[in-house]
């Protein structure tokens, strides 16, 4: 049995399934979430799990070994290999790829970390892309906005700006997209489709209108999907023909499972403010993706 503790939103969320998915799968064996770290009172920002809307009928758990492992995972990390004796498998930094969970061959897993990386999931990349089928069906100014996307060349543009300010160990680690990066990418996209319509997904919309220069390019803002129904921005970006995305794990997969096989994606160059974290992002991005 492989068992993987979910913690953060949902973009995190999805890479944790589909790195212990493939694990399972190797293995031939079953796959279960432990919910401990979601379930707990302590948390800074509170998380649920946000799986629901997708068609995954997996047990969910709340365990000892998850406590345990929350506890100790500074340790975990460091001492990975010690861990592994008894089972449990953690990342490092999260959107570095490891080959040793890759070498797992037998026995009880236990994983925890954000596994960022498609490298840990490629090998069943038709099994992630149908089990990240989104459920719920577009209604009203979603299913307004669908058909306004399938009609243009379309580009999603995901801005988010909110906890990269707001929250300190966020502030302190990542950067937040500027404008000139925005601009840059709206710039490359205008030189390569004819009359790109641009739709805008972002939690600061009004910072966007007010610092944002889109070259008289038809532009719609959303900013209905909130709180429960704030997926469907992801499910939104998705359908569009091109991203471009913020350093967020929620548009990381907003692009990623954009079926277009001509799609162009636009990714920033730097994701951290630490230069050395930056260096690994070539491996992070998947092929044909434009760093900017």
């Amino acid at each position: 049995m492989v068992t993987i503790l979910l913690s953060g939103g949902l973009g995190n969320q999805m890479f944790q399934y589909a790195a212990a998915k493939a694990v399972a799968v190797r293995l031939h064996t079953s796959l279960v979430f432990d919910t401990y770290a979601l379930d707990k009172k302590t948390q800074t920002t509170k998380r649920n799990f946000e799986l629901s809307v997708f068609d995954i009928d997996i047990e969910k758990r709340n365990t000892l070994k998850g406590k345990l492992l929350n506890k100790t995972y500074p340790y975990a990390q460091k001492y990975r290999k010690f861990f592994s004796v008894f089972g449990f498998y953690t990342d490092t930094l999260a959107i570095q790829y490891l080959p040793y969970i890759q070498e797992i061959k037998k026995g009880s897993v236990y994983m925890y970390g954000n596994f960022q990386n498609e490298k840990y999931f490629k090998e069943i990349e038709s099994d992630i892309r149908r089990d990240f089928t989104f459920i719920n069906p577009l209604t009203g100014k979603n299913f307004e906005l669908y058909k306004k996307i399938k009609a243009t060349n379309s580009v999603a543009v995901h801005i988010r700006r909110g906890d990269y300010l707001s929250n300190k160990n966020a502030a302190a680690n990542f950067v937040t997209c500027d404008r000139a990066y925005y601009e840059k990418a709206i710039e490359h996209i205008s030189r390569k489709i004819e009359n790109p319509d641009i739709f805008i997904f972002s939690d600061d919309q009004e910072w966007v209108k007010e610092n944002l220069n889109f070259d008289n390019h038809s532009a719609t803002f959303v900013d209905w999907n909130k709180e429960e129904d704030s997926y469907i921005d992801m499910q939104m970006m998705s359908l569009c023909r091109h991203n471009v995305i913020a350093n967020s794990s929620f548009s990381w997969w907003g692009a990623w499972l954009n079926p277009n096989p001509n799609k162009i994606v636009i990714a920033p160059d730097k994701w951290f403010l630490s230069e050395d974290k930056n260096k690994l992002l070539d491996d992070f991005y998947p092929k044909g993706w434009i760093k900017l």
